[in-house]
């Protein structure tokens, strides 16, 4: 297992850069961890309209960029609160619940003992959602990856994520599912490192599970 930490914060390059590593051909068969935080933008998936998915005026009046996935999943709103990771691994390795397992298991580790996920592959605490994730699957690639809220600004979040009109989705288009959202440093005893205690614990475990 090969885990890198991307250091920009811009979104459209650690897009860019997830999409070359995933299109890489040939494909390692060495799988790859990457870490990365985005500043602020939205995020939607790549079957979905973003005028039905959030506030895009609002957005653009802002310069918070509006980017489109190559990952399905519904939209969502990064910053520099958010945890992002992404799994990068043959595809005959590809198994979603093995990978949100050690999710879970790294957030159990650092506190959040009562996270779990559900069959839509986000992370809950209770009746919030404090992880989401989304995958593809090209030849014998695949991608799987998620966004933590550590310490998302859920006001801003809220601001971006609610459509500013009624837009009818086309009949190609997925919307999102709605869900309340919480902050995982507020459910941590030690919150000041939480995010890089995360960090190491998940990338510890994929390097244990995948070597």
């Amino acid at each position: 297992m090969r885990v890198s930490f991307l250091p920009s914060t811009d979104p459209t390059e650690n897009a860019a850069t997830e999409e070359r590593l995933f299109r890489e051909r040939p494909f390692p068969e060495e799988p790859r961890l990457l870490f990365y935080t985005n500043s602020e933008c939205v995020q939607c998936g790549r079957n979905q309209d973003p005028p039905a998915e959030c506030a895009v005026t609002t957005c653009e009046a802002q310069g918070i960029p509006v980017i489109k996935r190559i990952s399905g999943g519904g939209t969502v709103f990064h910053d520099l609160g958010n945890q992002n990771y992404a799994f990068l691994l043959p595809r005959r390795e590809f198994n979603p619940d093995v990978i949100l397992a050690l999710v879970v298991q790294a957030l159990h580790r650092i506190g959040v003992v009562d996270a779990f996920y559900c069959k839509r592959y986000s992370v809950w605490h209770g009746e919030y959602k404090i992880s989401g994730s989304a995958f593809a699957l090209s030849g014998p690639a695949a991608l799987l990856h998620g966004c933590l809220s550590f310490a998302t600004n859920l006001d801003r979040l809220r601001q971006f994520l609610t459509p500013e009109c009624s837009h009818e989705v086309s009949s190609h288009s997925v919307a999102s599912v709605v869900s309340p959202v919480a902050n995982i440093a507020e459910l941590v005893p030690a919150p000041a490192d939480c995010r890089k205690r995360f960090c190491a614990i998940l990338a510890e475990l994929a390097e244990e599970h995948f070597s």
